[in-house]
């Protein structure tokens, strides 16, 4: 039984590592390689000890994941608690054994085994298998690899797992055992780990795994490709190295009305096990239409296309769903005052740290839950009069109906990894142009749902328990921050990233409001001779002046106090309303005519 930790992991997967035995790596290595290979021995009498959800929970979920045999069992079996246990047990063994151990153990006493040979290797793991791992290999193989019942006692850091994978392939009669730092007081003949004074917590912990006969690993994951595709591929890259890796990755790519459309490339395509592009826009109901349609694992985690998660988010939500069947996402929403929202909320997750796991009344962002959870989703009737919100709400919903709450997973300060979106790159593509919450129309739509979905017997958590605002404040953590400006920056770039044609020449840009030209001057590079102001010294647009740059440009707009003045002109040109910009020369068609 080979042994496998946060060591072996980082080998096999090329991360650094420096261990307490003094050697380190700083990259991919021949011993890595060797390791990752020895995973794929499947065999009724060949055990694989992992890492413990309690005291590793990335390593574990990546081990069960890429172990192929189902025999798993626990990796510290001879640690921490068990550790007394052992001693008693190991000094009581008479049995003809076969010693691996590092070169300070060699002709010192095992308890009362009997040492028939033994093999030393040097304290640079890495480097000695490099250089002499073939070699002790073939040696122990031509010495003692033909006998039977041979107890082979294994304490060589990594090496024991690749060691043990060699000899058990050539011989499986014989019983390989990889002991690890327990036989240290042999070895060594002194304390090398905590667990082994008594008294400290280590010495007395208890480790613990789930039932694999009784849980299941399968996550299906949906991204949504919508306006950023240039964001696709940098999400897909968050969700392959996700420490519990999906089961199958599909993608949906809703159609967007209008004067363009984005085609993917196969090259992004061939990336996902599947996938649906939408001639025509759907709203945020689709993605979870066609999850019903193509997804068959145990859980599902859909994700929006703003959205790039920590390596172990998958992994977070799993674990807590274990403990506590239910909806679980990146950005959670508490209901203050449901009759107000958008406004009057509290939120918790991504922007706003939280300590610990806490319930909320709908979450955003990402969404992972066991896959039946759809189905009672669905047959709500409110995707049909609402295309561009309320999936959140009914999810959780239709969840609560059958006795399953929302929550967000704990987002520790300190462990990105753990997040559902990382806060750099939720704040630079969360509040962008494409994003559903920042239109005032839509958070108008949002309300009226809230209120309906309310008259179907809807019921918040602070209605049902006042007091778990005490609760849910005390697990609030460290509110995360945008770059300095960003609010303003982003406002700017909102109104004008897309709203200039591309020509050759620099076109004046238009705001309502006068404090903002400096900054938007040197965010855009624009002389200030080319920034003009169309509101007077009360702040009140000159509509007159505004046409007239009609006349003279007939450029793309934002608008912000001309809007109401300009409107009945958009309604003319029949134009959408309630857009942050729209095309300066259709409205100039308008005006004129």
């Amino acid at each position: 039984m080979p042994r496998y930790g946060d060591g072996e992991r980082s080998l096999m997967t090329g991360q650094p590592v420096k261990a307490q035995e003094g050697w380190s790596s700083s990259g991919k290595t021949l011993l890595g390689k060797t390791l990752k290979a020895s995973l794929q021995i499947d065999m009724p009498n060949f055990y694989y000890g992992i890492s413990c959800p309690c005291c590793d929970s990335a390593a574990y979920y990546w081990y069960l994941r890429n172990v192929k045999s189902s025999n798993v069992t626990f990796s510290n079996i001879w640690l921490n608690g068990n550790f007394k246990a052992f001693q008693n047990d190991f000094q009581k063994l008479e049995r003809d054994a076969v010693l691996i151990t590092n070169w300070r153990g060699k002709g010192k006493k095992y308890g009362r085994l009997n040492v028939k040979r033994h093999y030393v290797v040097s304290d640079d793991c890495v480097k000695f298998w490099e250089e002499d791992g073939e070699k002790l290999i073939n040696q122990i193989i031509a010495e003692t690899g033909y006998e039977k019942n041979l107890l082979y006692v294994v304490s060589a850091g990594p090496l024991s797992c690749v060691i043990i994978a060699a000899l058990f392939k050539n011989n499986p009669d014989n019983c390989y055992i990889d002991f690890g730092s327990a036989t240290d007081l042999m070895t060594h003949e002194r304390i090398t780990r905590p667990y082994m004074i008594d008294g400290n917590p280590y010495a007395e912990q208890s480790c613990w795994m789930f039932d694999r006969k009784k849980i299941s690993l399968d996550v299906d994951v949906v991204l949504t490709c919508y306006k950023r595709p240039q964001i696709l591929a940098q999400q897909l890259d968050a969700i392959k190295n996700q420490t519990l890796k999906p089961r199958r990755i599909f993608l949906y790519q809703d159609g967007i009305d209008g004067y363009y459309k984005i085609n993917l490339n196969d090259k992004i395509l061939n990336e996902f096990d599947a996938y649906k592009i939408a001639e025509k826009n759907g709203g945020v109901w689709k993605r979870f239409e066609f999850a019903e349609e193509i997804c068959k694992s145990p859980y599902v985690c859909l994700f929006d296309d703003d959205t790039i998660p920590g390596a172990r988010w998958l992994e977070n939500c799993h674990m807590n769903s274990l403990q506590n069947r239910g909806v679980y996402g990146t950005n959670g929403i508490l209901l203050t005052k449901p009759e107000k929202y958008p406004q009057n909320f509290l939120s918790i997750g991504w922007h706003k740290s939280n300590v610990k796991t806490c319930a909320v009344d709908f979450v955003g962002h990402s969404w992972f839950f066991e896959r039946e959870y759809l189905q009672w989703m669905l047959e709500k009737p409110y995707a049909k009069n609402y295309k561009l919100c309320g999936e959140d709400m009914t999810l959780s919903f239709a969840a609560s109906e059958h006795g399953f709450g929302t929550y967000v997973p704990q987002h520790p300060a300190q462990i990105l990894s753990l997040w559902g979106s990382q806060p750099e790159f939720g704040w630079k593509y969360g509040r962008d142009e494409n994003a559903i919450s920042m239109s005032s129309a839509n958070l108008k739509i949002m309300r009226k749902f809230l209120s309906e979905i309310h008259a179907d017997n809807y019921k918040c958590l602070l209605k049902k328990n006042p007091d778990y605002l005490r609760e849910f404040l005390s697990v609030v953590g460290q509110l995360t921050k945008p770059d300095e400006n960003r609010d303003l920056l982003q406002a700017l770039k909102i109104g004008t990233k897309n709203l200039l044609p591309f020509v050759g020449k620099k076109f004046p840009i238009f705001l309502g409001e006068r404090k903002y030209s400096a900054i938007a001057c040197k965010l855009f590079d624009v002389p200030e001779v080319d920034y003009k102001i169309l509101e007077d010294e009360k702040n009140l647009v000159d509509l007159e002046r505004l046409l007239s740059f009609f006349r003279q440009y007939a450029i793309h707009i934002f608008f912000i106090d001309a809007y109401e003045q300009l409107k009945p002109y958009i309604i003319k040109a029949g134009m959408r309303e309630n857009v942050d910009f729209i095309d300066g020369r259709g409205l100039l068609v308008a005006i004129m005519d």
